[in-house]
């Protein structure tokens, strides 16, 4: 079972502090922030081929978000959606050189909900993924798309609309399925799973009350997870405990791995 949690969750700033603390709570994946290689120009990044050799000699496996804040790959705005374009392939590129084997990408968003403005989002968004998925072939790296709230900024209305995007390009663009966004959803977790569980390689898992997305651990929100147990733990895939409270302590995001693999 590959398990183990985002990079942020760990509250560090050292790739390979955040690889050994990984496996100190019980975790053997770790999801590494695509924002890194883009902030600051890089220049605060650990040696990538160090943090590759580092993962492998203690079995750790990677994946990587790839670049979220101040990026939108459904722009209107030329300029800002080639600069999102670069960002993303600049964070691939370190992807490669760490040797994360996933990544995931975020839809993008409009600025009003309206059948127009959705479909041209949709057509800048396919542009965007079809050089991404090149760059991703180059390097053998699989890339998710994940889920997202479907409310008024989103690109897609549906759960059923967002898997026929993903189903267009043959197999090459996979789902990073993420149980808080589907919980905020008004479709919900059990029909966004239903939906989209043949094209899911990649999960992230956290808790929320069903309106904000909140990044709690399980439990402390209103997800029942005994509910998703069968299907979590015969998942083939890839598992992201993304836990972003700053309150919350090491012992509570251990019991959850323990949780989710059955231990407890």
């Amino acid at each position: 079972m590959k398990i183990g949690f985002s990079f942020l969750s760990l509250k560090t700033l050292s790739v390979k502090r955040a690889i050994k603390q990984t496996k100190n709570l019980g975790g053997n994946t770790l999801e590494l922030f695509g924002d890194l290689p883009i902030f600051l120009k890089g220049r605060s990044l650990e040696d990538p081929k160090g943090i590759r050799s580092y993962a492998e000699e203690r079995e750790v496996f990677l994946t990587l978000h790839l670049p979220y804040i101040d990026i939108n790959l459904s722009s209107f705005n030329d300029l800002i959606w080639e600069k999102s374009i670069e960002s993303v392939r600049r964070s691939l590129s370190y992807a490669h050189d760490v040797g994360a084997k996933r990544v995931v990408l975020h839809c993008g968003s409009t600025p009003i909900k309206h059948p127009i403005i959705s479909y041209m989002a949709k057509r800048n968004l396919k542009k965007a993924l079809f050089i991404i998925l090149e760059e991703s072939k180059k390097y053998d790296i699989e890339t998710t798309l994940e889920n997202s709230y479907f409310d008024e900024n989103d690109v897609f209305y549906k759960v059923e609309e967002f898997k026929r995007f993903v189903e267009s390009f043959k197999g090459e663009l996979k789902v990073c399925f993420d149980f808080g966004h589907a919980h905020i959803s008004s479709q919900g977790i059990s029909k966004s799973l239903e939906v989209l569980k043949p094209l899911i390689t990649h999960i992230h898992i956290h808790d929320n009350f069903g309106k904000k997305d909140d990044h709690l651990p399980l439990g402390k929100g209103s997800i029942d997870f005994t509910d998703y147990l069968e299907f979590i733990r015969n998942f083939n895939g890839s598992i992201i405990l993304e836990i972003n409270s700053l309150h919350d302590t090491k012992e509570t995001m251990k019991r959850n791995i323990q949780f989710l693999k059955g231990e407890i």
